[in-house]
């Protein structure tokens, strides 16, 4: 699986309909985009400043669907409906799952 993790700073004036609105618009698309898996949002939780908003995390069968979508008119209309409005800053990371480094620790 190919993955792209998304990072939105929103401006301090986004309201919690904007918000959710960009939730709403990110989930719906792997109904709307061949080859994107699975999406999921999660909005940070307040603990202190200078964290992002919000967070994305979307799953493609590969890179090559990844590339897809960054041109797909669903993805681009996602941005400039829901996201350009409020958007204050952006960080993004794509990575293949075969790149993945982990450790755990099992929890006492």
């Amino acid at each position: 699986m190919f993955n792209h993790v998304g990072h939105l700073t929103l401006v301090p004036e986004a309201t919690d309909a904007q918000i959710e609105g960009i939730a709403d618009a990110l989930l719906a698309l792997p109904d709307r985009i061949d080859g994107l898996v699975r999406a999921e949002v999660v909005r940070d939780a307040g603990l202190s400043d200078g964290n992002a908003s919000l967070r994305f995390h979307l799953r493609f069968v590969g890179q090559p669907a990844w590339e897809a979508y960054r041109a797909h008119p669903a993805h681009i209309a996602v941005i400039s409906d829901h996201i350009a409005p409020v958007l204050a800053a952006k960080a993004f990371v794509q990575y293949d799952d075969d790149t993945v480094r982990t450790r755990e620790t099992e929890v006492a």
